[in-house]
């Protein structure tokens, strides 16, 4: 059993530098630092839009929506314990809540995602089949900000390998931008 932990860690291999390199620019938005990234932004769009009515058309009390997915979808990774390219599809269940006032300047959003997935490794012709969970959070006003995201997925191959990922990522931001607080805690298992 091999376990990587780390940002550093988990990007080397047994191809060296460049091999790990290759792997981790392959992937899909999957990349869980991304995929944080990108739904922080996400967020933050979706605010701006609804915030912008709401207070073109007078509203100054507080504005929350719920916005929900489930469905399934093909998705294309690879993976972090082969290198292989792994196509598969998800069943995916997913939530997120915004708060905002217009009134002021505070913001709160969460988004959680949990799905039930197999794929293939093109490489070793192993199929696997797991579960992953995905959650993150952002609340921000003109004093500071932090956003915090986690996510942790197990998958078993038809060969009896396993693959076990966990991230904990956090970033808090002071007036005038400067970070009090950031890291990004990544570990894998390959068995």
């Amino acid at each position: 059993m091999r376990t990587r932990e780390g940002t550093a860690a988990a990007g080397r291999s047994a191809r060296g530098p460049q091999g790990a390199a290759r792997r981790h620019t392959a992937r899909r938005p999957r990349n869980w630092l991304a995929a944080g990234t990108l739904a922080s932004l996400s967020a933050a769009a979706l605010v701006i839009g609804p915030s912008a009515a709401a207070s073109a058309s007078g509203g100054g009390h507080t504005q929350s929506f719920t916005q929900t997915f489930h469905g399934t979808q093909a998705f294309t990774n690879v993976n972090p314990c082969t290198g292989g390219a792994m196509d598969g599809t998800q069943s995916s269940n997913m939530i997120s809540h915004v708060t905002f006032f217009p009134a002021s300047d505070e913001l709160w959003a969460t988004f959680t995602e949990e799905d039930n997935f197999s794929a293939v490794d093109e490489s070793t012709g192993v199929t696997y089949a797991g579960h992953d969970t995905v959650w993150g959070n952002l609340n921000l006003n003109e004093q500071n900000a932090n956003a915090t995201f986690t996510s942790s997925a197990h998958a078993t191959g038809s060969d009896g390998t396993t693959i076990s990922s966990h991230e904990v990522a956090h970033v808090t931001m002071l007036p005038a931008g400067t970070i009090s607080v950031s890291f990004d805690k990544a570990s894998l298992t390959c068995g």
